[in-house]
């Protein structure tokens, strides 16, 4: 386990059993954040603090499964977002996985990166943009699997993401009502 935090720069812990991957996916991530990695699951939970804004975590490990890791950083109640890597295709478990974002592996540094900046972003939102992101997030994961029988899942997921999006457009143009109260300051 290495702990590089010290500076202003977000926080992602890198939980992945593999020694060289986490080196490396450590080493793509820097210098623009603060990185912490752990080879194993109770190594993770150790790491795991409020400063850490972004988890990488891997679903397989030797200690702990990734899924009860994520649910044993939830019940801390830090305000942060999960990135759950795996190697195996998602099912329908992923649905119940406490997980903001789904990769599989192998993953490209533009992968890498790109996914902690979206998840950096989307922290700024609020709970339902989130939870709408999430679940998008893993409706791309399940339909560009292989993995049958998710067909079930996948319209439970559909179905709640369209309740969200009503809302969020509920919203929306309930603003659009607010326009003329808004001005600007000379």
């Amino acid at each position: 386990m290495s702990n590089e935090s010290d500076s202003a720069d977000p926080t992602v812990l890198v939980v992945e059993d593999d020694r060289d991957l986490a080196a490396t996916y450590s080493r793509w991530l820097e210098p623009e954040y603060d990185v912490r990695t752990s080879n194993s699951g109770s190594g993770a939970l150790t790491w795991y603090d409020s400063e850490v804004s972004v988890v990488i975590l891997d679903r397989r490990m030797p200690d702990i499964p990734g899924s009860t890791v994520i649910q044993k950083m939830n019940e801390r109640d830090i305000e942060d977002q999960k990135a759950m890597l795996t190697s195996t295709e998602p099912g329908c478990d992923l649905v119940d996985i406490p997980c903001d974002e789904y990769l599989t592996k192998p993953l490209t540094k533009a992968e890498l990166r790109e996914t902690v900046n979206e998840l950096q972003l989307r922290s700024q939102l609020d709970d339902e943009l989130q939870r709408y992101f999430r679940l998008t997030s893993k409706i791309v994961a399940i339909e560009t699997s292989s993995t049958a029988g998710t067909e079930a899942a996948l319209e439970d997921l559909r179905r709640e993401v369209n309740r969200i999006r009503g809302q969020i457009q509920e919203r929306i143009d309930e603003l659009n009502g607010f326009d003329p109260a808004f001005r600007t300051i000379e």
